[in-house]
């Protein structure tokens, strides 16, 4: 039988130190995102709860000292605290639990009706309440609740929340090629010279383009180090970004494209890899200048606040909200309604995610000329195909994959092979879910092949698939589309000569000519039935 642990006496031997460090009530803060300085909880003292107070400090200074949590998380914490402290001092109870081990199921459901009855409104008393119980599962973790959490915490409390929140919302093809349009001017501008913005907007805009490309998150994006910028290990023209994602506990990959860049003002590239350089070599004199807690960061510049000119600085989500803004409010820039456009690096994120920006390779620019007059004629006839040919490829993979998918250092994929299909760059990183973004495997930087007639024959079957593909879109609007994918084709050929054998090439060209692989002949015979539609 297991021993059962003695939280009173855990918790006596907690409340004892405590004794001796009565004035160690407030957390100082390391740079964050929020710019908060620290986490005082003396204002939670002398109110007949000072249990809660010093508890929770504990936990927090512990998860600080250990790394387990963002500096934002554990504000958060606090915040969550307070507002269960103002609910126990409101008289809302007979009898308040004086201490967090006191506190039973009954007095949670008594707190989420009455954040319910101040906040009627949005998730604001949701995520106050969540805030709360994160901070309660730790004070469970170190000892200081002897209730388990199943026991402690009600099922359910806020139900179809969803419903009355709203997400971050991408774009649409106008409010993007408008904004990438404003982007550009002040690119040019930057390269010139004749940017007329301060040193904060300028480092903004740059991070813009970047978040556009890559995707990454608003946290990781800030903090991004100098040293991120990595290259790909298959596709030459794409560059991999990497950074921590603190709510992950690790490293996010992400590819971001390169593209050839011009020397002449009018013809400067959004291009991903030559903007996030170009914001390294504007910030570079500043790096011995700055503090050592962002001398390693990529936004740096100097402030423009009065009597601090000459401090080194990095961008914030606070100063990049208010950049952003003013940004939006120079060029004009109105959402499709007629209203200022709002934008967010979590809405440039959804952008990039959506499958119309996927089509593309990521190209904005080239998504504009491919859509032409029209872009939802274009959007919808794509994505519809590729909705129906979908559903039959989650059935084959269903029925082919599953033994295959287990104990395998390279999980086969369609188009060749995956370091983690569990996992990796596009996969759901469920634990359970496999990635099934095969069409993008290409640009992922967890695909991996190796020289075996297998692997190859999957390979050639998707570049039989591409010239598919292209023989589908022929009209003038999929021109520049079906260049990229020519160039896919192209990449395929040039990689495999360079890397495998002759005769293991023909030998896997010949099979996926005669027998493609049964994913990619699904979708190429569903490609060819529609032509035979058409006339």
């Amino acid at each position: 039988m297991a021993r059962k642990k003695n939280y009173k006496a855990e918790l006596q031997a907690v409340a004892n130190g405590f004794e001796s460090v009565d004035d160690e009530m407030t957390v100082w803060l390391p740079r964050n995102p929020r710019h908060s300085r620290k986490i005082d909880h003396t204002q939670y003292l002398g109110f007949g709860f000072d249990s809660w107070a010093i508890q929770s400090i504990y936990v927090i200074r512990a998860l600080l000292n250990g790394g387990r949590s963002a500096v934002a998380t554990l504000v958060g914490y606090s915040s969550g605290l307070r507002y269960f402290l103002v609910f126990l001092k409101s008289g809302v109870l007979e009898l308040s639990p004086e201490t967090p081990n006191k506190l039973t199921k009954r007095h949670l459901e008594r707190f989420i009706s009455w954040l319910k009855l101040k906040y009627p409104n949005g998730s604001t008393a949701k995520n106050y309440y969540t805030s709360f119980r994160s901070l309660l599962n730790f004070l469970i973790e170190y000892g200081f609740v002897e209730n388990a959490a199943e026991e402690l915490f009600p099922p359910n409390p806020f139900p179809n929340n969803d419903e009355r929140t709203k997400d971050a919302s991408p774009l649409s093809m106008g409010e993007m090629q408008r904004l990438i349009k404003a982007l550009k001017l002040d690119l040019v501008s930057i390269h010139k010279g004749t940017f007329q913005g301060n040193n904060a907007e300028c480092m903004t805009v740059m991070l813009l383009i970047t978040a556009a490309r890559s995707g990454v998150n608003t946290t990781p994006l800030l903090e991004m180090h100098r040293d991120a910028l990595q290259p790909h290990p298959f596709i030459p023209s794409l560059r991999l970004i990497n950074t921590v994602k603190r709510r992950g506990k690790g490293a996010q990959t992400k590819t971001i494209r390169q593209a050839d860049v011009l020397d002449k003002y009018n013809a400067i590239s959004l291009d991903g890899v030559a903007v996030l350089n170009k914001a390294l070599e504007m910030s570079e004199s500043l790096v011995k200048l700055a503090p050592d807690e962002i001398s390693s960061y990529v936004w740096l510049y100097r402030s423009g606040q009065r009597g601090a000119l000459n401090n080194i600085v990095a961008l914030t989500s606070g100063i990049l909200n208010v950049t952003i803004k003013k940004f939006c409010k120079r060029h004009a820039l109105n959402n499709d309604q007629g209203n200022r456009l709002v934008v967010t690096v979590s809405r440039l994120r959804k952008t990039m995610e959506s499958r119309l920006w996927k089509l593309s390779g990521g190209d904005l620019l080239e998504v504009a000329s491919v859509m032409g007059h029209t872009p939802q004629v274009a959007d919808n006839h794509y994505l519809k195909i590729n909705d129906e040919i979908k559903v039959e490829g989650a059935i084959f993979v269903g029925e082919a994959f599953p033994d295959k998918l287990r104990g395998l250092s390279i999980t086969p994929t369609p188009p060749g092979g995956c370091k983690d299909s569990l996992h990796g760059d596009l996969a759901p990183k469920d634990g359970v879910t496999h990635c099934s973004e095969f069409i993008h495997c290409l640009s992922c930087p967890s695909y991996a092949i190796v020289g075996a007639v297998a692997d190859l024959h999957r390979l050639f079957s998707y570049q039989k698939f591409l010239h598919a593909e292209i023989e589908y879109f022929l009209t003038d609007e999929w021109a520049d589309w079906r260049k990229r994918q020519l160039n896919y084709i192209e990449l395929i050929d040039n990689f495999t000569a360079s890397q495998f054998d002759h005769e293991l090439i023909e030998q896997a060209k010949h099979q996926a000519a005669e027998s493609p692989h049964l994913f990619w002949a699904a979708k190429i015979d569903f490609m060819r039935k529609k032509i035979g539609e058409k006339f």
